[in-house]
Parts: C-alpha cells; structure tokens; sequence
C-alpha cells in the first residue's frame, strides 16, 4: 500500500512535490524496498527458521511476531523520513497514517485477525478518495480511484475464498485501513 499511495500522490496530484520524474521515481522505488521488500523479507526469514509455521500466517499467533516487527520498522522508517529533503507534509500524514494502520493492526492481532490485506487496499481507497476531495481542482485520480476499487474487491474475494479471513475480519480490516487513511487526509492535509 505504501508504495502505490506515494505513487499516485507524486505522479498523480498536481504540486505535491517538487521532485523531478526521476526523484520521484527513486523515492517510490525507496519506499517499495523499506514497506515492502524488507518486511516480505523478513517474514520469509521468520518461516526458514520456524518461527512461523507458513508463509500464510492462518493462525493468528503467527502472526504476532511478524507484525510486531514489522510494526517496529515501519515507525523507525518514520522516523527516519522525516524531515528527509523530498518528505513533504502531505508525504509525512501519509506515512504516519500508513504507521497508524500497521501499528492497530499488530495491536488487534493480539486478540482477533483482522485482515491485514483488507486494511491496506481500503487503506489505498481512502486516501484517494480522501486526495479527491481535499483536492477537488486535481482531475487526475480517476484511474486510481478505479483501480483502488477493483484492488478491494479482488483482495477481499481472494482473501474469502482462500478462506484466509471470515467476512468480519475483511470488514474490520476494510473500517481500519478506510477510516485511518481518509480521515488522516481531511484532518491534517
């Protein structure tokens, strides 16, 4: 989610930064290896040396150690971030949105699965909804928005019918990631 939300914010919403193309590009590639890359990576560390039992975490405490570290670096790339040339105030609300949805997340996953899949493309939809109207003069984030629709169906579907969550958990999962990123956006942008 992160990746594609800083994607469509530097690509797709007019004078959101002052980067060229090729910043931009290297900013995105940066944030595709330190939200992505690095913690697939280490879940797939945690499966080699048996700290999970799968890479599809069905059990939720499996899931705990995995998103608490995952959870611990997406703060210190926060922090790490901030204050970065390039790292505007719209790019830092929505990192520390994307912060907020992880960081809950780990947290419910204490007591009920939530689905993680189902926060992070709602998480996506919410904020370009939210940059549509915070922004109403951009008329470019159609194609986001439509393809941030699609993504949460399919995800949603994929995750029901691979039986990886209950219809409660792709909700609870959809209110999180929606509610954190739109109301991140309309509150601090």
């Amino acid at each position: 989610m992160p990746t594609a939300v800083f994607w469509v914010v530097l690509f797709f919403l007019e004078g959101s930064s002052n980067l060229t193309d090729k910043g931009k590009s290297t900013v995105v590639g940066l944030v595709f290896i330190t939200t992505f890359l690095i913690p697939a990576l280490t879940v797939v560390m945690f499966k080699i040396t048996k700290v999970i039992k799968d890479l599809h975490m069905k059990d939720r405490k499996d899931r705990l150690m995995p998103f608490m570290f995952i959870s611990i670096f997406y703060l210190i790339v926060s922090f790490m971030i901030d204050g970065q040339q390039w790292m505007t105030p719209l790019l830092n609300i929505v990192f520390i949105a994307i912060t907020t949805v992880v960081v809950v997340t780990n947290g419910i996953t204490f007591k009920w699965k939530i689905s993680a899949h189902a926060a992070g493309v709602f998480g996506l939809l919410g904020f370009v909804v939210a940059l549509q109207r915070a922004f109403p003069s951009t008329h470019h984030l159609l194609l986001p928005l439509l393809l941030s629709i699609a993504l949460c169906g399919i995800v949603s579907w994929a995750r029901l019918y691979l039986n990886a969550h209950t219809p409660k958990e792709i909700l609870g999962g959809a209110l999180l990631g929606f509610g954190v990123c739109y109301g991140s956006i309309l509150l601090f942008a």
